[in-house]
């Protein structure tokens, strides 16, 4: 192991890094593009509802603390509700939605740079009871798409459909409201999250080659004190550089998703192949997503076939 080595090594990943915080130009036209191919798409999902949903209104303390909330997200039911559901990404916008941007897109999203349009569903979701089978109503909804991280080139990918009767099963109930569906998308052409696994498996190798000489180091008990002190700005300089390259690993491991699997979407969308189900409370005049459950992109009709998306997964993976 030569400290020229692993100096090259660690030059390697200040280069990367310094790939990672490159700047993504955001203007009006970027969402506008990306909102585009999702035009007259039709897709299949697949949700699953698991949790109960709290009131409309969360009450809280005199302090305005809510442990009510703290709590709830832990509390799961004993059943589960499936639906498949069959919706078109329309390319007309939606003026009835009563709903604007931030309360869609989150109230940390840019703003005036997309638009929402329509969503309309093309069936009534089936599930069978002890009763027999049950139709759940759904009427239209909106969607909307909006660069959330400049630096990964991730983009919010949202949307929502009314559920005006919601729907039972067991001790399972999807909400008689509107119900919320989160994801996140990306440019294939990007090429973003292959990028991250190459910058991971990158900051990996040379944080092998620093545990190996700092133990080296550790280990070595032939040299005599001196020789020890001499070493010593050495031995904590490359504890600072461990310490760093194990930030950047985590910093990569929470902006992308490099263990969770990906689905090619419709003209050149690369999505989480899963996403969350959500409703909206009121906890203590605050406006935040409630997660009910999940869901699945089944496939896009005009986007890639499932054989493709676990093509592009294995493609992707390190």
């Amino acid at each position: 192991m030569t400290t020229v080595l692993l100096f090259a090594l660690l030059l390697s990943c200040l280069c990367l890094q310094i790939d990672i915080a490159q700047s993504y130009v955001i203007d009006g036209s970027t969402s506008s593009s990306i909102i585009s191919r999702f035009h007259n798409v039709q897709c299949k999902l697949f949700m699953t509802i698991d949790q109960t949903a709290p009131p409309p209104v969360v009450p809280t303390d005199d302090n305005n603390n809510n442990a009510y909330d703290d709590n709830f997200a832990s509390i799961a039911t004993g059943s589960k509700l499936g639906l498949p559901l069959d919706v078109q990404f329309t390319s007309g916008a939606c003026t009835d939605c009563g709903m604007n941007e931030a309360l869609l897109l989150g109230n940390n999203a840019p703003t005036a740079t997309s638009s929402i349009l329509s969503l309309q569903p093309l069936n009534e979701p089936k599930f069978v009871t002890l009763s027999g089978q049950q139709s759940v109503k759904v009427t239209p909804g909106a969607y909307a798409c909006q660069i959330s991280d400049p630096e990964t080139k991730q983009f919010f990918f949202r949307f929502f459909l009314d559920f005006p009767e919601g729907a039972t099963r067991n001790d399972v109930t999807l909400p008689a409201e509107r119900v919320y569906f989160m994801s996140s998308c990306w440019i294939k052409d990007d090429n973003m999250i292959a990028k991250a696994r190459k910058w991971k498996e990158e900051f990996q190798s040379s944080l092998t080659l620093l545990n190996t000489e700092i133990e080296e180091l550790k280990k070595d008990d032939t040299v005599g004190l001196v020789e020890r002190t001499r070493r010593l700005p050495h031995y904590v300089e490359l504890l600072k550089q461990r310490r760093k390259l194990t930030t950047q690993i985590e910093m990569l491991q929470e902006r992308f998703p490099l263990e969770r699997p990906l689905m090619s979407g419709p003209n050149g969308t690369l999505f989480l192949k899963d996403g969350v189900v959500a409703v909206k409370r009121d906890f203590g005049g605050r406006t935040r997503y409630h997660w009910i459950g999940t869901f699945s992109f089944k496939d896009f009709m005009d986007g890639d076939d499932e054989k493709e998306e676990e093509e592009v997964t294995k493609k992707l993976m390190p």
